[in-house]
């Protein structure tokens, strides 16, 4: 499998180049396009438990779009349903990456994915009630609102990112969850609450908030509640 990028940064697209008999897993409605020699199939990610889980606990689709090269060198397109970034991670065996819902975009079929529950660490996310585990051997989409950053953590450094900007971590990083600087402190900043995350392990940021976005386009104000 091989990965293009390209309408960076903006509106970016993933242009994933399959070899014969390959195959790549997608979010439902992920595909912008596909060459000649794709073969295209449902799943549903691991079963109908799982998936019922990922549909109702984390906000995902399903089903799960499965396309397969019949040819050498088919490709198939993608894209987020944000106008943002995309990042391709190359997981390894002890490499797993906790992904907030809404984030991930595509895997290679080496790669597995789940729901993770864990208490208050996962009210952090942007959508549903839970986070997605990626564990395995492969490649790894990634996507964005905004723009996508990356940060490398070293052993006992820390990092705070406001929840609504973090978009990935690695899953052995220690985790807290709580307002900045105490209530008031984030009631003045306007801020919600903020994880702090301890090396070593790497952090991906967006540039922008989709609950931000929401709040813009539907504004809650009280006279809408009565």
């Amino acid at each position: 499998m091989h990965i293009d990028l390209t309408c960076q940064p903006s509106y970016t697209m993933a242009y994933v180049r399959l070899s014969h008999g390959e195959n790549v897993v997608c979010e439902s409605g992920a595909l912008v396009a596909m060459s000649a020699g794709i073969e295209s199939d449902v799943s549903t990610g691991g079963g109908v438990a799982a998936a019922l889980v990922r549909k109702v606990a984390g906000q995902e689709s399903f089903f799960m779009g499965r396309y397969r090269a019949l040819t050498e060198g088919a490709w198939v397109a993608l894209a987020p349903k944000f106008p943002g970034d995309i990042n391709v991670v190359d997981l390894v065996d002890g490499r797993d990456l906790i992904v907030q819902t809404g984030s991930l975009l595509g895997h290679a079929d080496g790669v597995e994915t789940s729901m993770r529950f864990g208490g208050i660490g996962t009210v952090i996310q942007r959508e549903g009630l839970a986070v997605m585990l990626a564990k395995g051997v492969g490649q790894l989409l990634i996507c964005s609102y905004g723009g996508l950053q990356r940060f490398e953590i070293g052993p006992g450094e820390h990092i705070v990112v406001d929840t609504g900007h973090l978009v990935a971590w690695s899953a052995g990083m220690g985790l807290r969850i709580g307002p900045l600087s105490g209530v008031v402190a984030a009631s003045v900043s306007g801020e919600g609450l903020v994880a702090e995350l301890t090396g070593p392990g790497e952090v991906y940021v967006q540039t922008r908030s989709e609950s931000s976005l929401r709040s813009w386009i539907i504004p809650s104000r009280e006279q809408n509640a009565r």
